[in-house]
C-alpha cells in the first residue's frame, strides 16, 4: 500500500513537472518571437542611430550627427508635417467614427451585426487595392467628378488627386474601422441606467452625451487614438499614391534612406525620433484618458 502511495505521488509530481514545462514552452514561444522580430531589430536601429554613416553601412561609434541632420532643414519640415498629418488624420477619424459607433452601439439592435460586418468589409480586400481604387475614384475624369458634375455641385475637372485632401480622404477611409470598433465596444458597455438618470436630472441629449457617455467611453477613445495615430506616423502607401510629391512623410523618407540613399544611420535616427514621439504620445494619452481600464457595467 505504501508503495502504491509513493508511486501515485511520483506520477503526480511528474505530471505537475510536465505541466509546468508545457506552460514554460507556451510562454517562451511568443517571447522568442517578440525578441527576434521586435527587440533585436529595435536594438540594431538604436545602435545604427548613434553610429557614423558610411555609404551602404555604418561605422559603430557614438555621435549625435544623425539626429542633428534629421532635425534640420528639409528633414525637420517633413518630420513636423508627419506629426501634423497623423494628428489631423486621427482627429478626422474620431469625428467621423464617434457618431457612427454611437449609432451602432446605442440606437440599433436588430441590424447591429450587419452594420459591424459592413464596417469590417474593407479589411477583406488588400489595403493596396483599396488605395488604388481611391486613386481611380479621385482622378480628374473619375466617377466622383462625373457624379458631382451631374448633381451641379462641381464643374470641370476634379483637382483633388495629389493634394493633402486626397490623402486625408484615403486616411479616413483606411483607418475608420480602427477608430470605430473600440468606440463601439466602449459605448455598448455603458449601462443605459446612467444615461437615463442623466435625462431624469434634466440633462438634454447633447448634455448627456458630452457629460456622461463620452467620459465613460474614454478607454475606447484611448484605444482608437492609439490604433490610428501610431500607424499614421509611419504611413507610406496612402501618401505616395494619393498625395504625389506633396505626400512625402517620414515613412517614405525613412524607406528612401534605407533603400535608395543607403544611409542606414540617418534612417535609423529618423525611426528613433518617431519612436520617441510615439512613446510620449502613449504616455500623454494614458494620463489624459485614465488608461485602458474597462468601462464599468
Amino acid at each position: 500500500m505504501e508503495a502504491s502511495t509513493v508511486s501515485a505521488g511520483g506520477r503526480a509530481r511528474t505530471a505537475s513537472a510536465a505541466s509546468a514545462f508545457g506552460r514554460a514552452v507556451l510562454a517562451l514561444s511568443p517571447l522568442a518571437w517578440l525578441t527576434i522580430l521586435f527587440v533585436v531589430p529595435l536594438g540594431f536601429t538604436l545602435v545604427y542611430a548613434f553610429a557614423h554613416a558610411t555609404y551602404g553601412g555604418v561605422q559603430i561609434g557614438f555621435t549625435w550627427t544623425n539626429f542633428k541632420q534629421a532635425l534640420s532643414g528639409f528633414y525637420l519640415s517633413i518630420f513636423l508635417r508627419t506629426l501634423r498629418f497623423a494628428a489631423t488624420g486621427t482627429l478626422l477619424c474620431f469625428v467621423v467614427a464617434t457618431p457612427l459607433a454611437y449609432f451602432i452601439a446605442r440606437k440599433i439592435k436588430r441590424w447591429r451585426g450587419l452594420f459591424i460586418v459592413l464596417l469590417l468589409i474593407p479589411f477583406w480586400t488588400s489595403f493596396l487595392i483599396r488605395t488604388l481604387a481611391w486613386e481611380t475614384l479621385l482622378a480628374p475624369n473619375g466617377p466622383i467628378r462625373d457624379a458631382l458634375n451631374f448633381l451641379q455641385l462641381h464643374h470641370g475637372l476634379l483637382n483633388v488627386l495629389d493634394t493633402p485632401t486626397a490623402v486625408f480622404i484615403g486616411i479616413v477611409y483606411g483607418y475608420l474601422p480602427l477608430m470605430a470598433l473600440p468606440l463601439y465596444v466602449a459605448f455598448e458597455r455603458i449601462p443605459s441606467e446612467l444615461t437615463e438618470a442623466s435625462s431624469d436630472l434634466g440633462s438634454g441629449r447633447l448634455g448627456t452625451f458630452f457629460r456622461v457617455t463620452l467620459p465613460l467611453a474614454r478607454p475606447g477613445i484611448a484605444a482608437g487614438w492609439l490604433l490610428t495615430f501610431v500607424p499614421m506616423t509611419g504611413e507610406y502607401v496612402i501618401p505616395a499614391l494619393l498625395g504625389g510629391d506633396k505626400g512625402v512623410l517620414m515613412g517614405g523618407l525613412i524607406a528612401d534612406q534605407y533603400l535608395t540613399a543607403q544611409n542606414f544611420a540617418l534612417g535609423s535616427a529618423m525611426a528613433v525620433l518617431i519612436l520617441a514621439v510615439l512613446g510620449a504620445f502613449v504616455f500623454v494619452l494614458i494620463r489624459a484618458t485614465g488608461g485602458f481600464k474597462l468601462v464599468p457595467q
